[in-house]
């Protein structure tokens, strides 16, 4: 009986100090998520849905625009909506604003209703318009200013593409044109140049083909040069 009643006290005293020292350790001795933690995974989770979206857009996988597959395209809606409720909790418990936070709630619902009525153009905007979000957020959780200046650049390629996909190509052209001046301010950041310098000459001639194929106002073209770069980045 002694015996049992020491080995329960060793079990109490060793949580306890696993406790104190390591603010509530789990059996890896693993430290605990913080909320900065949280999100970033679930930004990475959304950001990854949408770019999903846009890749197989852009390679007509969900069909051509005449006979797509909207139930396809529904699915990657239902994977936004499955992480909402559980981000905005998150997201009220950091410096992002509350309006910025009921704009991605909003941006989903306006999104749901666009592909309910199978709506193409509205449904691309949506997507574009959540993605800008994205770098808004990261710029408060995200410890490197690099990654969000990346989000800036990958929002105006989609942009450009959006616009393009939209027959707005004035736009398209103001969009690639932007993406080419923070990339060229990106580049001459020498902590982005040695972050990133594997690759620096390799995104910027991507960059330039498809700038090309929107000046030229050529769907598909722009369609393969999107997918060349946003994959490369």
């Amino acid at each position: 009986m002694v015996k049992r009643v020491l080995k329960v006290l060793v079990i109490i005293l060793f949580s306890l100090s696993c406790i104190i020292c390591f603010g509530g350790c789990d059996i890896n001795n693993e430290p605990k998520k913080t909320i900065e933690d949280k999100i970033r995974e679930e930004i990475s989770y959304i950001e990854k849905e949408i770019l999903t979206f846009f890749s197989m857009y852009a390679k007509n996988e969900y069909g051509k625009i005449d006979s797509l597959n909207w139930n396809l395209i529904e699915e990657n809606v239902i994977q936004l909506n499955s992480v909402l409720d559980t981000l905005i909790l998150d997201m009220s418990e950091t410096d992002i604003s509350n309006e910025s936070i009921i704009d991605f709630k909003n941006g989903v619902n306006r999104l749901s209703i666009a592909t309910f009525n199978k709506d193409i153009n509205e449904t691309l905007k949506e997507y574009r318009n959540l993605y800008s979000l994205i770098p808004i957020y990261a710029e408060k959780v995200y410890g490197n200013k690099n990654e969000v200046k990346l989000l800036e650049l990958k929002f105006l390629l989609i942009s450009s593409f959006v616009y393009a996909n939209v027959v707005d190509w004035t736009l398209a052209k103001d969009s690639i044109n932007s993406a080419e001046t923070l990339y060229k301010e990106m580049m001459d950041d020498v902590e982005y140049m040695k972050e990133y310098s594997y690759n620096l000459n390799k995104v910027f001639v991507l960059l330039s083909e498809l700038k090309e194929a929107i000046g030229i106002e050529e769907i598909e073209l722009t369609k393969i040069k999107y997918v060349n770069i946003i994959e490369k980045i």
